[in-house]
């Protein structure tokens, strides 16, 4: 046997995306990192072993995506890749070969594949010294010292060989009051998966199980048990097992339990039921993982324990460094064992249900001190292992939720080190730089805005070539947004613009706060006049999903819509909106039920503006594909002024945060950021529109934003002239960083816009100036790969 010893600054364990993101974070802030993944590919749960898509806040809110490390690998991957996303079991390689690349061009980063962590070593204190590693294939062994380690094993084993005090199963009711929690604590955590994937071969397919797969011939364990897959060419996250085996220790025993499960599902599906076997009869069976994919085990008990009504209550914590919004997710603890699949799926989805109601959350920050050990001091945690309940750990066990908590541990980490404290103590007394840190590398916080006092740019006075005004937007208006392959997620409500259920429209003021008339496009099937009772209200922001916000409604009408249409229905407002800042922010139209009446949907959609609908008793959820309904508002708002590139949130949130030009005014446009001294810049980061409203799922290959700014300059005003010092073409990504070789003095600096992706304004939602460069540079950015130096 080989033995090695190695040392690193920061030592990652676990290479699933919270791993991948944890690494990568920490050595883009200059740390020696060093990752090691016990698979011979990245991603975890994403990876072609695997393939299981990433979710997050996006499925249920819109403008929720998740950006950062993540974001830049998701750009990258539907950018350059041909294959769909459909159903879980389609991931390829492709994404793999995103994931290694991006890993292998970061400086200070070590990557150890097929490795996997077998012991750890302690000092004498309460710190793990080193880890010990088999590197599989190649009878070599790794002792690796470290000054932190990160636990992104999922399992928490690093953790476990620690000797830290860890939690596994279901807590009860009465432990934390939670309301999806049993009334009785036991053992189960839910259970792992396989997923496969078929082929439409164009002719008929047979297909015969082997004799030792599970026989299936009852049509009520799937139809009444909430096993209808969504599609039937891959998948499905429901063929899962869990107890009475441990997902931990008969992982190989549930690999091939799910296996015998998998090819009788398929048996049947294909050859027996009675509503899906002729659409499978041209589908082969073409790959079936052999890696389970798991969802919960160990979970480390950190410096707090998060729990379910954390989520419910959006609790707004000091020390926030991530976020989430996935729904509570407690699959049924047995999964293919039990008698019906996860809960929300077992009542078919039905968005009047009260079990769904109280499973839809956030979106919600999440606290640094759920990943810092509170038994080993240099040691944190990211992803599905992190200090939380069983119930809290259902929504944030999600992998792009795990991905920004992976980021914010690297960040720590880094921090620490910078600093020369232990961890806990960046919690208490460095957190602000850990989230200003967070931000500039282009992740969101709920609760947190751009305050670096380095940043030049919030120092200067934004001014432009020409600006949007928000009037609204009709059934008619031109699509520059384009159809896409979107994906649809649960429970999904087929809007036809009918008012089957009660629908609402976020509406975004400007400074100006004043509405004088509100118009809806309307039609009304019926040969008599119909009825549509109709409310305004001040909300906080765009993801007030509460039907009653908590405050009196601003104004209350009922609407009369005459027979046919669309009629463009007017409702006089005449007020100004004192109830939001001075700066402005969002109103909401609700409209209540009437199936009679059609509210149209928008021909185009009005950025920063979205619409959702009535899902569970007392919650909206917005649109599958985050439409907006044609509404038109008087007077127009100043709702995309210069000035939101300066706000320091760079997406949607409570208010559009966007500079968007003119759609009428042809491209090139301009920004513009003026001092009242020189200041001396030479490093600039910006923050295109796009990659934001939807869920991953729902682009198609090769996909780039039309949104996304594609080919641009900058100029800097000097000796009395624009001199250009960098331009771009071809650019898809959303976050860009230049650094210039020389540094640049000037009191002007400009963003030329010569094109976009397809939309015809430009949209910049953050431009950040600085004197040197610092901030950790993104993989996939247009100085990087594509930038053409002026």
């Amino acid at each position: 046997m080989k033995r090695v010893q190695q040392r690193f600054q920061v030592v990652v364990c676990g290479g699933g995306l919270a791993g991948f993101s944890a690494a990568l974070a920490a050595a883009r802030h200059g740390a020696g990192v060093c990752l090691i993944q016990n698979r011979p590919v990245l991603g975890g749960n994403s990876s072609s072993e695997i393939r299981v898509t990433p979710h997050g806040a996006a499925a249920f809110h819109g403008y929720a995506r998740e950006s950062g490390i993540l974001a830049e690998a998701l750009i990258e991957e539907r950018a350059v890749n041909h294959e769909p996303i459909v159903e879980n079991g389609w991931t390829n390689s492709v994404w793999d070969m995103v994931l290694y690349d991006m890993a292998v061009r970061t400086e200070n980063l070590t990557l150890h594949l097929n490795t996997s962590v077998t012991d750890v070593e302690k000092d004498d204190g309460r710190q793990i010294a080193a880890v010990t590693a088999r590197v599989e294939n190649a009878e070599t062994e790794l002792r690796i010292e470290g000054d932190f380690f990160i636990d992104c094993t999922g399992d928490g084993t690093v953790a476990h060989l620690a000797g830290a005090e860890w939690r596994s199963g279901t807590e009860s009711r009465d432990a934390y009051d939670e309301p999806h929690a049993p009334s009785e604590a036991g053992p189960g955590v839910m259970g792992s998966s396989l997923h496969f994937k078929t082929v439409d071969v164009g002719k008929p397919a047979p297909f015969h199980a082997p004799e030792w797969a599970v026989h299936y011939d009852d049509p009520d364990f799937f139809y009444k048990g909430g096993r209808v897959p969504k599609r039937l060419s891959s998948g499905y996250w429901w063929i899962e097992i869990g107890p009475p085996w441990d997902t931990l220790h008969d992982n190989e025993q549930i690999r091939h339990e799910l296996t015998r499960h998998t090819l009788g599902i398929w048996d049947y599906l294909k050859n027996r039921d009675p509503n899906l076997r002729e659409q499978a009869t041209n589908l082969a069976l073409d790959w079936i993982g052999q890696v389970p994919g798991k969802r919960e085990n160990r979970r480390v008990m950190g410096e707090l324990l998060l729990t379910e009504n954390d989520l419910l209550d959006r609790t707004v914590f000091d020390d926030e460094v991530a976020f989430g919004g996935w729904y509570v997710d407690m699959h049924t603890l047995g999964g293919l064992l039990a008698e019906t699949s996860e809960p929300l799926n077992a009542r078919g989805l039905d968005p009047t249900s009260n079990y769904g109601a109280g499973t839809n959350v956030g979106p919600f920050g999440l606290p640094l001190r759920i990943m810092i050990s509170q038994d080993v001091e240099n040691l944190l945690l990211a992803g599905r292992n992190v200090s939380a309940t069983h119930a809290a750990m259902s929504s944030i066990r999600v992998m792009s939720t795990c991905a920004v908590l992976g980021q914010a541990a690297g960040t720590a980490a880094s921090t620490a080190l910078r600093r020369g404290v232990p961890v806990a103590r960046v919690a208490d007394e460095y957190v602000g730089e850990v989230q200003q840190t967070l931000l500039r590398d282009g992740c969101f916080l709920p609760n947190q805005h751009n305050t670096d006092p380095e940043d030049l740019a919030r120092k200067a006075v934004a001014t432009v070539s020409s600006q949007d005004l928000l009037r609204g937007v009709g059934p008619n208006s031109a699509n520059w947004l384009g159809e896409l392959g979107q994906w649809h997620d649960h429970p999904v409500y087929p809007f036809t613009g009918r008012l089957e259920r009660r629908v609402a429209q976020w509406i975004s003021l400007g400074p100006a706060r004043r509405v004088d008339t509100l118009q809806l496009c309307l039609s009304n099937e019926d040969d008599v006049p119909q009825q549509v009772d109709a409310e305004l209200h001040a909300v906080s922001d765009l993801w007030e999903y509460r039907t009653d916000p908590g405050t009196p409604p601003l104004a209350e009408t009922t609407l009369t819509v005459p027979p046919g249409g669309p009629h463009w229905v007017t409702w006089p407002i005449d007020l100004t909106v004192d109830q939001l800042p001075a700066e402005g922010g969002y109103i909401r139209v609700d409209a209540a039920a009437n199936p009679r009446v059609e509210w149209h949907e928008a021909g185009a959609l009005q950025p920063g503006n979205i619409a959702a609908y009535e899902a569970m008793p007392g919650r909206y959820r917005r649109f599958a594909g985050g439409s907006t309904l044609s509404f038109r508002i008087e007077p127009a708002q100043d709702a995309y002024a210069p000035a939101n590139v300066l706000s320091g949130v760079t997406r949607p949130h409570r208010r559009t945060n966007l500079w968007r030009s003119d759609p009428v005014e042809p491209l090139p446009q301009w920004l513009e950021l003026a001092w009242e001294q020189p200041r001396t810049v030479q490093h600039v980061q910006l923050t295109f529109a796009g990659h934001l409203l939807r869920e991953y799922h729902a682009y198609p290959p090769f996909y780039r934003d039309p949104q996304c700014v594609r080919d641009y300059a900058l100029e800097a005003w000097v000796d009395g002239e624009w001199h250009e010092v960098a331009r771009v073409e071809g650019n898809y990504t959303t976050r860009v960083v230049h650094d210039f070789d020389t540094p640049v003095t000037t009191d002007r600096l400009r963003l030329v816009v010569y094109a976009t992706n397809g939309d015809p304004s430009a949209g910049v939602y953050e431009v950040r100036c600085y004197e040197t460069p610092r901030c950790a540079r993104p993989s996939f950015t247009a100085t990087s790969a594509r930038a053409r130096r002026g």
